[in-house]
């Protein structure tokens, strides 16, 4: 995996799966330090992520 910012390929990936079932990886670069989430192949923003979350805490 090449990091989105500076393609170093030094970059930690998370599985998970939220609340509702939906399955996300998290992305961190070691070099560069630049995050993101992906769902299904598609960069997502953290906000989406959260709100999948809180829906679910409800």
């Amino acid at each position: 995996m090449k990091c989105l910012r500076c393609s170093q390929t030094d970059v930690l990936v998370i599985d998970h799966v939220l609340p509702d079932g939906t399955e996300v990886k998290f992305f961190w670069c070691h070099s560069c330090e630049e995050k993101w989430w992906d769902r299904d192949g598609e960069k997502i923003d953290v906000t989406e992520v959260l709100e999948i979350v809180r829906r679910n805490r409800e």
